[in-house]
């Protein structure tokens, strides 16, 4: 695919760039007293299109959720290769999947977990987990689900579910990814899949979790070998984040190195993770051609809308506002 057959899908995306919300809207909307207000400041902007006078503070999942996939269906129309969409609807498909997988078990509602953001249709998924095929679903999928179901028939539990599901997952992204055969595509998917890894080990560690559970749950593909960190976690967690230091990820790892010291935990991970994927699109953001705009724009956007839904329940909870300031993903401008 020739970077000229993006041009024209850059050029509208410069324009949607425009319109992302930045640092000083984020201050205009942590300065409001009360949740409601924050419908007042979003009038200004596109979610605006999605707010009416029946909404209460509780509704906002509706305006974020909404500007999501118009989002997403802008970006599928825009684009002349699919893959660049689906790297970042791949995971609300599985998501759906296990929802609809533990609401049929279950025989609970769970019809409120269920997201219409992913790259398949919500009447394809639900149809195909209650037939187990369908002509719409790649075979990955259809491996995944009779995987799911032979381990429900098993076990008679659906704990182990989300191991599979988050499996298949990573297996189906980097099979997307590389069957584009564009090294954007393919340095992504590795950094993500490393972020997710070093997400794993952390976590684990904090849990006491053997190396046996993370060895099952780390994922092959990225830059940092799913070898190479259980040979260091063999040695010593610490010999594992002094590799780390050194490598790419050395400032991500120093910032949490500070707080698992000091206080065992690793809660500001998800937002210091962001922040450095955010800074590896922004260092590319000078690059005008082929898909690394669209990248960067859906990037931004994503946790733009993380951004406002933590504001949202920061203010309905009445959290102090410097604490929610502190809670803010870096902007994309």
């Amino acid at each position: 695919m020739k970077d000229i057959q993006y041009n024209s899908a850059n050029v509208r995306i410069r324009t949607y760039e425009s319109q992302l919300l930045d640092q000083a809207f984020f201050d205009r909307l942590l300065n409001v007293e009360q949740a409601s207000e924050l419908y007042n400041i979003l009038q200004e902007t596109p979610y605006g299109d999605f707010i009416d006078e029946s909404l209460t503070k509780h509704d906002f999942e509706k305006v974020l959720m909404a500007e999501q996939k118009r989002t997403f269906d802008l970006a599928y129309e825009m684009t002349p290769l699919k893959a660049v969409v689906d790297i970042f609807t791949l995971r609300y498909d599985y998501q759906n999947l296990k929802v609809l997988v533990k609401n049929a078990y279950l025989q609970e509602d769970l019809e409120a977990y269920v997201v219409p953001l992913g790259s398949i249709d919500l009447a394809v998924l639900k149809e195909f987990v209650q037939v187990r095929h369908h002509a719409l679903v790649p075979q990955i999928m259809v491996d995944c689900l009779t995987e799911v179901y032979a381990y429900i028939e098993d076990y008679k539990e659906i704990q182990g579910i989300d191991i599979i599901f988050d499996s298949y997952y990573w297996q189906h992204f980097l099979e997307v990814t590389q069957a584009t055969n564009q090294s954007e595509f393919i340095e992504l998917s590795q950094r993500l899949v490393d972020v997710y890894n070093l997400s794993v080990v952390l976590r684990s560690y904090l849990m006491g979790r053997k190396k046996g559970f993370m060895s099952a749950v780390l994922v092959e593909g990225g830059l940092l070998t799913k070898e190479t960190l259980l040979a260091y976690l063999e040695t010593s967690f610490e010999a594992l984040l002094d590799y780390l230091v050194e490598t790419d990820y050395g400032p991500l790892i120093m910032s949490t190195i500070d707080e698992l010291q000091e206080h065992k935990t690793i809660n500001q991970f998800d937002l210091l993770k962001d922040n450095f994927l955010m800074r590896y699109f922004k260092e590319r953001k000078v690059i005008p051609f082929g898909p690394i705009p669209l990248l960067g724009y859906l990037n931004a956007k994503e946790s733009e809308i993380k951004n406002l839904r933590m504001i949202f329940v920061g203010k309905i909870n009445r959290i102090p506002t410097e604490k929610l300031r502190s809670r803010v993903r870096e902007t994309y401008g």
